[in-house]
């Protein structure tokens, strides 16, 4: 037994420092010394990492030899101001610690090209960061510091348990070859079967489980667009509880800079990639450009319920991405402050939602901060008050309008700014002259009531003041009322109904209707419902087949009792009236349909004969 021992091999990895080998650690097995060589890589902090098997009888041999393409960089934490609370182990599996730590260190993961999911059950990468002082202990640190208030505790308290936490997560890594069956299960049968061999296992352990079976799938998975592809090919329509998973891993792969950088796919300019993820949160995302397959695979699961509620953590994380691009100093363009100018006010547009500005507070001043330096006058930044008007009246509603004056009200930005920004909620509210303004189609009088009292108070705006502004709501006189019942207001709204089933009396005006017709076939507003999409994805209401088509190319919508198109192209759409006046539309733009024409959609360049669709919005 003696001699066997004697005969066994170790495997070291070597680092080059200074020009000197050093010995970095010594392993059992090749794997443990092969994944810690690669991590120092990752790392850039070398020139020259190598393993060498040293055998019993002190043969050395050379396995692995790899040079860093990169010198010495440092890596450290991200500001972040918020951190979900675990008080157990297990907890640290969940879903929103895993984003809490893939938000604090940023940079870490992305030297790595990994996600949290992947690195918390291996034993070697935990340790190996533990030793990373300059990341560890300033993490832990951020993390007590957000906590520690939570818990009525001091800060070096909150620090001790979260090293405790730490040595409990090793514990369990060092344990996680037990998991290795729900790897399998989920390899064989996607999420149902993994979450069928999980069903008798307490319901604390269920994020374990799973996060050690999509690391394992992930593990592989070396670039970033490899790892949505492998998350996105679990994706089934229409089960629930694989549609959450598959959104919260999507979701922790995108929410970074570096992730979307590759997804992209080329080097466009700022402007470009903040409209591709626009797109991409529309479901469409333009296929005649080098984007990656898995980006477009993700612009179609997003575009694929028809809705912009569907995904909502993913959502969440592009958005963040959006404003992340758009906080920053990057030029939109690389052409000057016209061509910024225009392409802003088509991601401005694109972020439109019926109550504000997709993305709420943070988003409502991120779009106001950019605004003033997009919009300069002379050399000099537009004045805030200015900005705050030109980004609400890109608004055709009262309802947009409030919305983003509220959500810019109630961030840190705009509330240095609230009696400004109270003046114009006064007056805006002055402009009101039906509630149905306010709310959307099926919603309630008291919940539109209810709703915008809470988006009020979160804005800052005196108790007095909102009171006298909800009253105003409930003075419409009667001929303007209609019987109306709904559990929704605003909708997609971040105002969530209080009260259901209540009757509100407002008169309706005449119902609008515009029919579209090609090819023999119709299709009516608001029959079809909101919106009527024209482009080349099967989904629309209207199919085209011309290859200078965007999957979505362009939309016609009944807002308000108003009839719109809107360019979602990258090719342009004409319009031509029953007059004979023609107006070509490129991105973003939007214009009014009332009377008789045509949308025309194609390329005579192409040998295209033109898509030419009718539009009547003369009858009611």
């Amino acid at each position: 037994m003696a001699m066997s021992k004697r005969r066994e091999a170790r495997f070291e990895v070597v680092v080059e420092q200074g020009g000197k080998p050093n010995i970095d650690g010594v392993f059992d097995d090749e794997k443990s010394a092969t994944e810690r060589a690669n991590f120092l890589l990752r790392l850039a902090k070398f020139p020259v990492v190598r393993v060498v098997k040293v055998t019993g009888t002190g043969r050395e041999e050379t396995i692995f030899q790899k040079s860093s393409s990169g010198g010495a960089k440092l890596t450290t934490i991200s500001p972040i101001e918020e951190a979900n609370l675990c008080t157990s182990v297990l907890q640290v599996f969940s879903f929103d610690s895993r984003m809490t730590l893939l938000r604090l260190l940023r940079g870490y993961w992305d030297d790595q090209g990994v996600i949290p999911s992947e690195q918390l059950h291996r034993y070697y990468p935990l340790r190996y960061f533990e030793r990373e002082a300059l990341l560890f202990n300033p993490s832990v640190s951020r993390l007590a510091a957000i906590q520690a208030p939570m818990l009525g505790l001091k800060p070096h308290e909150r620090y001790d348990q979260i090293i405790r936490l730490f040595a409990g997560l090793k514990e369990l890594a060092q344990a996680s070859d037990t998991l290795a069956p729900f790897d399998q299960a989920l390899m064989r049968g996607g999420i149902s079967g993994l979450l069928l061999a999980a069903v008798d296992r307490p319901a604390e352990e269920r994020d374990r489980i799973v996060t050690h079976a999509f690391g394992t799938l992930l593990e592989p998975q070396r670039e970033w667009g490899a790892k949505l592809a492998a998350v996105l090919r679990l994706h089934r329509e229409g089960d629930g509880e694989n549609s959450r998973l598959v959104d919260e891993f999507t979701a922790e792969i995108v929410d970074g800079r570096e992730p979307i950088r590759a997804l992209i796919g080329y080097a466009p300019d700022l402007g470009s990639a903040i409209l591709a993820l626009l797109a991409t949160l529309r479901g469409d995302l333009d296929d005649r450009l080098p984007h990656t397959e898995p980006l477009l695979a993700l612009s179609n699961v997003l575009g694929s319920d028809g809705t912009t509620t569907g995904f909502p953590r993913t959502r969440e994380a592009l958005l963040n991405r959006i404003r992340g691009g758009l906080d920053g100093l990057t030029p939109l363009t690389r052409t000057g402050l016209s061509s910024d100018a225009r392409v802003f006010g088509a991601i401005v547009d694109g972020m439109i939602a019926f109550d504000g500005f997709m993305g709420g507070p943070a988003m409502a001043e991120s779009l106001t901060r950019r605004g003033k330096t997009v919009w300069a006058v002379g050399g000099s930044d537009l004045p805030f008050e200015e900005t705050m008007m030109r980004l609400a009246g890109r608004f055709n509603t009262a309802a947009g309008r409030l919305g983003y004056l509220l959500d810019l009200g109630t961030s840190a930005y705009g509330h240095r700014k609230i009696s400004t920004v109270i003046q114009h909620v006064a007056d805006e509210f002055g402009r009101v002259k039906s509630a149905a303004e306010l709310a959307a189609p099926g919603a309630s009088l008291q919940e539109v009531r209810e709703g915008l009292g809470r988006r009020l108070r979160a804005a800052g705006i005196p108790r007095v003041l909102a009171d006298g502004l909800i009253a105003k709501i409930a003075a419409i006189p009667d001929e303007q009322r209609m019987s109306v019942t709904g559990s929704g207001i605003l909708a997609g709204s971040r105002l969530a109904p209080l009260v259901a089933g209540v009757t509100v009396d407002l008169q309706a005006p005449p119902a609008p209707r515009l029919t579209l017709s090609f090819q023999g076939r119709s299709v009516a507003l608001p029959d079809a419902g909101g919106d009527i999409v024209i482009g080349r994805a099967a989904e629309c209401g209207i199919v085209l087949d011309h290859a200078s088509a965007s999957r979505r190319h362009a939309v016609v919508r009944l807002r308000d009792g108003a009839f719109t198109l809107e360019d979602l192209s990258r090719n342009g759409t004409r319009l031509v009236r029953q007059n004979g006046e023609q107006r070509l539309l490129k991105l973003g733009d939007v214009v009014p349909l009332s009377g008789r024409g045509e949308i025309v959609i194609g390329s005579l360049d192409l040998g295209e004969h033109p898509a030419r669709i009718a539009w009547d919005a003369s009858g009611r």
